[in-house]
C-alpha cells in the first residue's frame, strides 16, 4: 500500500463528484475518456441480514487483449495491502499451532539475527511485523527480488542494506512507534515458509483458499486460466493517455509474476530455496481477486470465520486480529498516520476510531469504530474490505486510475473523494 502525503492533497476537478447521497449509481465518478481522473469502480455492500443492499461496476477495464472492456463484478485485479489483512488470517492460526508466541524473537524462525542497529539488546517480534511498531521501513532496494536474500537488507555488508535505510530513526525504540510499512509481511511470510514447509502462495492456498473455493492467489499463484482471462490491469494517466501498470496481461497459467533480479540471467522459480526471500510472492499487496472475492471473504470475516456451514477461519486468529494494537497517542506521538488514514491498527488489521473530519478516519460516518477491515493502495488501485462488527452489514470496493499525486481529497475523512462518494453510496447515506 503506497501512502504518505499524497494521498489526500489537492482537489481535481472530476466531474460529478456530488453525487453522494444519490439513489442512482455514481456514474459521475468515471473520468470522461480523455482523463485523468477514475477509469473504473466498483462495490458490493450487504445488510446485517447479508442480503446485498447496492452493487455496481462502472467504467473500463484494460483487458489481457490490450484493449478496453466493460469492468464487471468477477474481474481479478491486484488488491494491494487488503493483501496483509488476508495473510495474516491464515498465518496467525499456524503460528499459534507451532506454539510461537506473538511477542518471541522473530529472528528464531527467519535464519538471520533481526534488530535494530539502534537497540541491538530490543526482540523485533511478530506482533510488532503484523502491527507495524517493527522499527521497519522500506529501504530504497525494495522490493528484494527473487535471486536475493531478504537477510541482506538487514545484515551489515548484504547488498541490500542501503546504509540502514531499512531501519527507522534511531529516536524510535521497537514496538512504541507506528510506520507501515511493506517489508513486516515479507517477514512474516518467510517465518511462514519456514514454519510451514511450503511456498508462503502455497501455503495459503492450503490454508485458506482452497476450503474456501476461492479462485485467488498471490502474484497470480493457483489463478486458474479463465480467471486469468478476465483480469483488469491497474492503470494511471500518463502523458495523455490510460497507461497500464500491471498485470497486462497476467502471466499465462500457471506461471507466477516475479520479481527477478536483474544480476542473475535466467534465475526462476524451481531456484527459490523455502524461508530465503518473503517478498517473492507478495504477501504485503500481490493478491489477486475480484470484487465478487472479496464480498466473499468479507461475510466470512462478519460471520466469524464460518462459510457455508463450516468453520474456515480460526474465530480467535479474528478476535485477536481486530483488537488495537496501537492508537495513535496525540499527546505524546507515537506513530506516522500517513495525513490520518492509520489512526489505530490491530494485527494485520485496521481498526478504525472514527475521528471526524477531512483529517480523520470516520470512513464510515458516526459509527466508523465498529468496523473492521483494510484499505489498499497501489498501481493505480485503491480498494477497500470492511465490515462491522456490530450489526454484521460488509462494503468492498475498489477504483482505479486514481492519479498518485494531487489526489481529489475527502470532505469527511483521510478517504479520497471519489472513494468517500462511493462508499457513501453504498452505505446508503
Amino acid at each position: 500500500m503506497t501512502l504518505g502525503p499524497d494521498r489526500r492533497l489537492v482537489t481535481l476537478g472530476l466531474a460529478g463528484l456530488g453525487l453522494a447521497a444519490a439513489k442512482v449509481p455514481p456514474l459521475g465518478l468515471i473520468a470522461p475518456a480523455d482523463g485523468p481522473g477514475t477509469l473504473s469502480a466498483g462495490l458490493i455492500t450487504r445488510g446485517p441480514d447479508g442480503r446485498v443492499l447496492r452493487q455496481v461496476a462502472l467504467g473500463r477495464a484494460w483487458g489481457v487483449d490490450g484493449t478496453f472492456r466493460p469492468f464487471k463484478l468477477d474481474a481479478p485485479f491486484r488488491v494491494a495491502s487488503v493483501s496483509k489483512m488476508i495473510a495474516t488470517v491464515a498465518i496467525l492460526p499456524l503460528f499459534a499451532a507451532k506454539g510461537i508466541s506473538l511477542d518471541s524473537d522473530a529472528s528464531d524462525h527467519l535464519g538471520f539475527r533481526l534488530r535494530h542497529p539502534a537497540f541491538p539488546d530490543d526482540l523485533i517480534t511478530p506482533r510488532m511485523l503484523l502491527s507495524h511498531t517493527s522499527g521497519l521501513r522500506n529501504g530504497p532496494s525494495y522490493p528484494v527480488p527473487l535471486g536475493h536474500a531478504l537477510s541482506e537488507a538487514f545484515l551489515l555488508g548484504g547488498r541490500h542494506y542501503d546504509d540502514g535505510q531499512w531501519f527507522g530513526p534511531a529516536t524510535y525504540r521497537p514496538g512504541a512507534w507506528f510506520t507501515y510499512a511493506d517489508v513486516n509481511f515479507a517477514l512474516l511470510a518467510q517465518m511462514t515458509e519456514a514454519l510451514s514447509g511450503d511456498r508462503f502462495d502455497v501455503f495459503m492456498h492450503q490454508a485458506l483458499f482452497a476450503p474456501l473455493g476461492l479462485d485467488i492467489g498471490y502474484n497470480w499463484s493457483g489463478v486458474s486460466a479463465a480467471k486469468r482471462s478476465k483480469a483488469a490491469a491497474g492503470m494511471r494517466w500518463l502523458n495523455g493517455a490510460w497507461t497500464p501498470q500491471v498485470d497486462a496481461p497476467p502471466p499465462p497459467f500457471p506461471e507466477l509474476f516475479l520479481a527477478k533480479a536483474k544480476d542473475i540471467p535466467g534465475v526462476k522459480l524451481a531456484d527459490y530455496r523455502l524461508g530465503e526471500n518473503g517478498f517473492l510472492t507478495s504477501p504485503l499487496g500481490g493478491l489477486r481477486l475480484s470484487l465478487k472475492d472479496m464480498d466473499g471473504l468479507a461475510q466470512n470475516f462478519a460471520a466469524k470465520g464460518k462459510w457455508r456451514g463450516r468453520q474456515i477461519m480460526d474465530p480467535e486468529s479474528l478476535s485477536q486480529m481486530a483488537i488495537p494494537a496501537w492508537s495513535l497517542d496525540l499527546a505524546h506521538r507515537n506513530g506516522q498516520t500517513d495525513e490520518g488514514v492509520f489512526q489505530s491498527y490491530g494485527l494485520g488489521m485496521q481498526t478504525p476510531m472514527g475521528v471526524p473530519g477531512p483529517t480523520g478516519d470516520a470512513f464510515f460516518g458516526p459509527g466508523t469504530a465498529n468496523w473492521r477491515g483494510h484499505l489498499g493502495d497501489a498501481y493505480g488501485w485503491m480498494t477497500g474490505l470492511f465490515w462491522n462488527v456490530k450489526d454484521g452489514r460488509t462494503l468492498v470496493w475498489a477504483i482505479n486510475g486514481m492519479p498518485e499525486t494531487e489526489r481529489p481529497a475527502g470532505l469527511n475523512s483521510t478517504l479520497t473523494r471519489p472513494e468517500e462518494i462511493l462508499v457513501n453510496w453504498g452505505l446508503g447515506s
